[in-house]
């Protein structure tokens, strides 16, 4: 295992205020790191956490074997089996999902809700691959992406011919008013500052442009299941965390009118197989491997069926706001 440097944080960083312990004993999933880290929830805002954290010039090395950050290794034989039992379990599923709107659901996110919004230029922050560009790029939108990961931005531009900005979003100085979309899928646990990014957002957004952001839900029913096994708190590159109560909040701080502040279930199923995993612990032999897929869709069906009695407990929190327009 490799070290980082972590320090100390006793007080929120949105509103200056105290907070109370919410985990402890928080270890890297990907087993990387050695350490164990907690988050605190905010008595004012309600926002969670990282405490204690890496300094900023510490940070790279939580990236250096992220899981989004490399290539994947292992025998390709096995993975490609894995894919295709991934594959029939959710076509013996789609009859439920379909009947119960989850196919829909996905199809929602699978576009950042943006089906139907009308075709204008976009910016997706924490671009990553560039697979949500592409995909936008060829309905015809205009797509600019930005990351931290030069690397990432190198690829994006040479795959998909799309322009990508290295850096803070802050930092990179784009026009104002020049944006009608931006999106931020699973994005702003990722910042130090998450306030000072949303309102860049809002002066480089169009007067009456849409912001778009997706994010692990601190309340979902899986952080209540598994604890500190949770896939969602990924100490120590989750800085901040969120409800939808709380993110709602920050989004309104920072000038935007909300339209929309939920939560989604789609695609639950991986963190409640890995989170599952983290829990038990040690290999597990492809009966048992086949036995959690099942399990974890079901669980994600269960998930979604149970938002209709227990809003906003889903895996994921949706925002959708505006800059007003005048």
């Amino acid at each position: 295992m490799n070290s980082i440097t972590s320090e100390a944080r006793p007080i929120c960083d949105l509103c200056h205020s105290t907070g109370e312990l919410a985990q402890s004993e928080i270890t890297d999933p990907d087993g990387n790191l050695s350490g164990s880290w907690g988050f605190q929830r905010c008595t004012a805002c309600g926002v969670y956490w990282l405490d204690p954290a890496p300094p900023p010039h510490e940070i790279w090395k939580a990236y250096a074997t992220y899981h989004t950050h490399t290539r994947k290794s292992g025998n390709k034989v096995a993975r490609a089996a894995l894919s295709l039992i991934h594959r029939l379990i959710k076509l013996c599923l789609l009859p439920l999902w379909v009947v119960n709107g989850m196919k829909r659901e996905a199809d929602y996110l699978r576009f950042m809700t943006l089906a139907d919004e009308p075709v204008g230029v976009l910016l997706d922050v924490g671009c990553g691959g560039g697979r949500l560009l592409n995909r936008m790029q060829k309905r015809g939108w205009q797509v600019e992406g930005i990351d931290f990961d030069e690397k990432a931005c190198e690829k994006v531009t040479k795959r998909y011919g799309i322009r990508a900005h290295v850096g803070d979003l802050a930092q990179c100085n784009l026009a104002a008013d020049s944006f009608d979309v931006i999106c931020m899928s699973q994005t702003i646990e990722h910042l130090y500052d998450p306030m000072t990014t949303l309102r860049e957002c809002l002066r480089i957004l169009k007067p009456g442009g849409l912001l778009v952001m997706t994010t692990p839900n601190a309340q979902s029913l899986g952080a209540g299941e598994f604890g500190k096994f949770w896939r969602g708190w990924e100490a120590p590159r989750h800085l901040h965390l969120f409800t939808v109560k709380s993110l709602e909040q920050l989004t309104r701080q920072s000038g935007f009118d909300v339209t929309n502040a939920d939560t989604y279930s789609a695609g639950s199923a991986v963190v409640y197989r890995v989170s599952r995993t983290n829990q038990r612990g040690g290999n597990l032999s492809w009966l048992e491997e086949l036995g959690m897929l099942i399990w974890s869709y079901r669980r994600e069906l269960q998930e979604y069926r149970a938002q209709n009695t227990h809003p906003h407990t889903g895996q994921n929190v949706l925002i959708r706001a505006r800059k007003p327009a005048h």
